[in-house]
């Protein structure tokens, strides 16, 4: 089992923040363009800087949280693993034996269940059996 410590929180961490800071500066961006459009600069079409923000936002948006989805990933298989080890330390030794128990009576359940499907199934051979028996 594999438990080499996930990539440094303090990165991840790091790599949210500018994720969030670029994402902050984009809205500052088209911010400032409708403040523009605002203040009349209708002679200039601002539309095409918005379609190319907004553009490059989305691009590298998708970039980064691909990138950020392997740390999560990583971090993930990890920490479940690592909840598995817990949970076997944690565990009692009479948790073998009861689990054992409850799987006994979960199969004597199934083999009731079955042999009365059974039964519905051959319904005559059922009767013939028990005349033969009396």
């Amino acid at each position: 089992m594999d438990v080499t410590p996930p990539r440094s929180q303090n990165r991840k961490i790091h790599l949210y923040r500018a994720l969030y800071l670029v994402n902050r500066g984009f809205d500052i961006t088209l911010t400032g363009l409708k403040r523009l459009e605002e203040l009349g600069l209708d002679r200039v079409d601002l539309s095409e800087h918005e379609v190319s923000v907004e553009l490059a936002r989305s691009e590298l948006n998708d970039e980064l949280t691909g990138y950020l989805q392997g740390y999560e990933q990583e971090d993930e298989h990890y920490w479940s693993d690592r909840e598995s080890e817990v949970d076997k330390q944690r565990a009692s030794p009479d948790d073998v034996f009861f689990k054992a128990n409850d799987r006994k009576q979960e199969i004597k359940e199934q083999i009731k269940q079955l042999q009365a499907g059974l039964a519905r199934q051959h319904p005559k051979r059922r009767r013939a059996k028990t005349k033969e028996g009396s």
